[in-house]
């Protein structure tokens, strides 16, 4: 694996051809990284239905991250580091917007791709209940319990990401992604991408769910989302690691 410092470097100097990006690209690799990461819960849901168990579930949840690490994709939560870039004046804050807002948008087309095509599958009642009790529980967060809980995952997502990007081989990239992916599951913290497949999903099946109940949950997890990677990853190692080496 690359060092730390490098990694960061790498960050910075990769942020400029990134936000270049032609809009195709960003929108066909962010409907990619929509589906695996609904693809990665859905798992993570019948894993915990069949067995019951959490734990077990947890670690069944990264391959959403893994393929969009390992096949490609752009992940609007992975790619927060970017704001590297901006923090060391490689690319301007519309740049940064830019690429971000497309990714997003791109990444909620490709959950809700998924959730239509899974909706016409067709799965046993025990699955479908506890696909709706987990939409269910995550817009009865209040803003402020939905807001921490994703700044703590944003930290452990774009931990994630960084530690992919140090790694070199692909045993290296699947391990750096797997953990921090794992450990957020695992400890119920929110995500806006994810959660943009287990709430419509549930509101699909018929849970009296709302299009204001369901933004009431988005709108401060991408705030916490963005707050955990951009504002304290990103920032952190951006000062800590090239604020004194003329990067």
């Amino acid at each position: 694996m690359i060092s730390p410092l490098e990694t960061t470097r790498s960050f910075a100097a990769n942020a400029k051809s990134r936000a270049g990006s032609p809009l195709s690209t960003i929108v066909i690799l962010g409907i990619f990284a929509g589906l695996y990461s609904a693809m990665g819960c859905f798992a993570a849901q019948i894993t915990e239905t069949i067995c019951a168990n959490h734990i077990l579930a947890s670690f069944i949840f990264p391959v959403g991250s893994i393929l969009t690490t390992c096949c490609g994709g752009t992940l609007f939560t992975g790619n927060l580091l970017m704001a590297i870039g901006y923090y060391r004046k490689k690319i301007n804050l519309k740049e940064l917007c830019r690429y971000l807002s497309i990714a997003y948008l791109a990444n909620f087309a490709g959950c809700l791709i998924f959730v239509f095509i899974l909706s016409l599958c067709g799965y046993n009642d025990e699955t479908l209940a506890f696909i709706i009790n987990v939409g269910h529980t995550k817009v009865s967060y209040s803003f402020l319990e939905a807001l921490s809980r994703a700044v703590l995952c944003g930290i452990l997502v774009n931990l994630g990401a960084w530690l992919s990007y140090a790694g070199e081989s692909l045993v290296e990239k699947i391990c750096g992604v797997f953990f921090p992916t794992m450990l957020f599951f695992l400890c119920g913290f929110e995500q806006c991408i994810t959660n943009m497949y287990f709430i419509p999903m549930a509101m699909l099946l018929g849970k009296d769910i709302s299009i204001m109940m369901f933004l009431h949950n988005l709108i401060p997890v991408t705030l916490g989302n963005i707050i955990g990677g951009a504002l304290i990853v990103a920032s952190g190692y951006s000062y800590c690691f090239l604020a004194n080496n003329n990067d």
